[in-house]
């Protein structure tokens, strides 16, 4: 996981958070979004993250149902 936040200004002076998160085998999952402040960036990277690995864990759990179907049904040969 990598995440990079940068803190930038509105043209009336106003701060706000751009921030970007890469995540998942070799970071191939990017996600990038602006908050009014860090806690609110922080809080998006934590949720993006969750959602990220609950899609990892859901596609591991359908092959492993798909393994033991193979298996059951003898599709060896």
């Amino acid at each position: 996981m990598k995440v990079k936040i940068l803190n930038k200004f509105t043209p009336d002076g106003k701060e706000f958070f751009e921030w970007w998160l890469w995540d998942g085998p070799n970071g191939v999952e990017e996600v990038h979004g602006y908050a009014s402040d860090l806690i609110v960036a922080f809080s998006k990277i934590v949720e993006w993250r969750e959602r990220i690995a609950a899609d990892y864990v859901e596609e591991v759990v359908k092959d492993l149902e798909t393994l033991k179907t193979f298996l059951a049904n003898n599709e060896t040969d």
